[in-house]
């Protein structure tokens, strides 16, 4: 078979990290735990958790939950109703 290279994901966020979470993904169109996952190296748990977060603040908001996906896209200006 293939050899894949192992992810090394961070578990927890660094500093640097976490700015980058409040700084770029309110920006991405699509937002799942995966992607955010995969663009900032970090687990697929730690991204659901901090995607909550996001949404608690208003920074994002949800499109739709699915018992096991769960999509969001950015917060526009005319959202706030």
């Amino acid at each position: 078979g293939k050899v894949r290279d192992k992810l090394n994901n961070q578990v927890l966020f660094d500093k640097a990290t976490y700015e980058k979470l409040y700084k770029e993904v309110p920006a991405y169109k699509l937002i799942t735990p995966s992607v955010v996952s995969e663009r900032l190296k970090i687990r697929g748990s730690l991204a659901k958790r901090a995607l909550i977060e996001l949404r608690e603040k208003g920074l994002i908001k949800q499109v739709v939950q699915h018992h096991s996906q769960v999509i969001y896209t950015r917060a526009t200006k005319g959202d706030e109703a």
